[in-house]
């Protein structure tokens, strides 16, 4: 799931310092590589680490790598050496380039779509029913014939689960 709900994220961080698509994939997979290696030594209970700050930590490393491996292959003509330069800038931020609450969207939204493929198709709708929509559970019993002890079975699984998953994107 940390390949599903993460990698976008890196993704996108890596393409607004201006890395092209083809070579941003390729970071984005080291990143991930390097981040699955070491995810044991994340320490979340330090007072000044988040997991965001931390994968932007390795993807931004890895970004380096690739600038230092394109600089030693090719003869930089004026208008590749400026990209690089514009590029250099935006590794050295503390902080991934888009905010906090566009990656903590993006992350519950890919969570949400991995978990739908998890739940059988009736126990999801009766949980988007209720839940996302704000139907009453008596109203999708009639409409699903099922008890609304049914419904509020299934919303509360979804959400017991979804709360797991989304627990360490706040």
């Amino acid at each position: 799931m940390l390949v599903q709900v993460y990698g976008p994220i890196i993704y996108r961080w890596i393409r607004q310092c201006g890395v092209q698509s083809a070579d941003a994939a390729d970071i984005m997979q080291d990143t991930l590589l390097s981040v699955m290696t070491a995810v044991a030594r994340f320490d979340a209970d330090s007072s000044d680490s988040s997991f965001r700050g931390w994968l932007w930590t390795i993807a931004r490393n890895k970004l380096r790598d690739r600038q230092r491996t394109t600089k030693a292959a090719h003869v930089v003509d004026g208008s590749a050496a400026a990209r690089l330069i514009d590029q250099a800038a935006a590794f050295d931020e503390e902080e991934p380039p888009s905010s906090l609450a566009d990656d903590t969207n993006l992350a519950r939204s890919q969570t949400l779509q991995l978990l739908r493929a998890s739940f059988d198709p009736r126990s999801w709708r009766m949980f988007w029913e209720t839940a996302v929509l704000g139907r009453q559970a008596s109203e999708v019993a009639i409409e699903m014939d099922v008890s609304p002890w049914a419904v509020y079975k299934a919303k509360s699984r979804v959400l017991q689960r979804l709360r797991q998953e989304l627990e360490g994107l706040e």
